[in-house]
């Protein structure tokens, strides 16, 4: 993981260096002001992976990455192609081909490897990283429909690119979401709590995993259909999606479970979380074929994880089991209640 975090701090000072290079070459004064812009932020980017390597090398990350080999091989050789731009680029460099250099590198760049690493290892930030990244893009677009001729080279590569960063973002989107209900799917969770769990022992934040069982689905499916069982499952998520904070991740955790990772949370988050919830389930009701309304409700349990600063992240399978203890408790006091969390912590 070390060097694969330190071939990201590569690309992106390479990318600074590119952009900062061609600034010195042109006499546009809006190109030069545009890619120092780019050059800034390719720093800011460096800083991203530089707080990561820092916090790997500490032992506060994770190791996550299921194939290394393959992802630096894939790292590489994107350093051997932007290596290849910067090596080819003339000395005096006219606007359009300047346009077309950095349409090229940030092809390179839009590499689905970087996404996912934004996800996997920095998940309180993923969403506002994205989100500047795609502002990175956008502005080399803008200056690409301003600057270059309809048709040339560097304006067919700014169609590529927006393209292709789109593209990427909705097969991530795809690859991670519940078909059904809209949520995130186990995968998400699988992918996103081992990074949350890193987060909370790097800093000695709580943070909370709840499961959601609704209650009698077999029941509805075989008295009403799958259909019915369907609509009970959707009444659910949209019960969890009105009762999450804007920074809890909602999923399907598969079957009739659903799951909240909820960062920041301790034991009264979690209980008034489980209240809201609670009450936005028992306000639905799933109409049947025969016209008649049957209550949907659920059974809620979870645990918090609050350890000292810089410990050893918790597994994923220690939060999960102990979820499940709770989640057990409610269902054996007869359902349709939220168990006591139980409170991982190191004493």
């Amino acid at each position: 993981m070390h060097e694969i975090l330190a071939l990201c701090i590569e690309l992106d000072e390479r990318a600074e260096h590119f952009y900062r290079a061609l600034a010195e070459r042109l006499g546009s004064e809006d190109l030069r002001a545009l890619f120092r812009a780019l050059a800034d932020e390719e720093r800011t980017h460096v800083g991203w992976w530089s707080e990561l390597l820092d916090a790997w090398d500490r032992g506060l990350l994770p190791d996550i990455v299921d194939d290394p080999g393959s992802l630096l091989t894939r790292l590489r050789h994107i350093r051997e192609e932007m290596s290849v731009a910067h090596r080819t680029s003339p000395e005096q460099v006219d606007p359009e081909t300047a346009l077309g250099l950095a349409a090229r590198v940030e092809f390179f760049m839009l590499d689905p490897v970087f996404s996912q690493l934004i996800d996997l290892m920095e998940p309180a930030h993923a969403t506002s990283r994205h989100d500047a990244y795609s502002h990175h893009v956008q502005r080399l677009v803008a200056a690409i429909a301003r600057h270059a001729q309809p048709g040339s080279t560097a304006a067919t590569l700014a169609k590529v690119l927006e393209r292709t960063w789109s593209d990427n973002r909705e097969l991530t989107r795809f690859a991670t979401q519940d078909p059904l209900t809209g949520l995130r799917n186990r995968r998400a969770l699988d992918t996103h709590l081992p990074q949350w769990l890193a987060w909370a022992a790097r800093y000695g934040r709580p943070i909370a995993l709840v499961l959601v069982d609704l209650d009698g689905l077999k029941g509805i499916n075989d008295g009403h259909g799958h259909r019915a069982g369907d609509r009970a499952l959707k009444a659910v998520a949209e019960s969890i999606r009105s009762s999450i904070r804007a920074s809890d991740l909602a999923l399907r955790y598969g079957g009739d479970e659903f799951a909240i990772v909820a960062p920041e949370s301790g034991v009264e988050e979690y209980e008034a979380l489980a209240r809201r919830l609670l009450d936005a389930v028992r306000s639905r009701s799933v109409t049947v074929a025969d016209g008649v309304a049957i209550p949907v409700r659920v059974s809620v349990g979870g645990a918090i994880a609050l350890d000292p600063a810089g410990s050893r992240p918790r597994s994923v399978d220690e939060l999960i089991v102990a979820a499940d203890t709770s989640l057990y408790e409610a269902k054996d006091a007869g359902r349709d209640r939220a168990g006591a969390a139980v409170t991982l912590e190191l004493r």
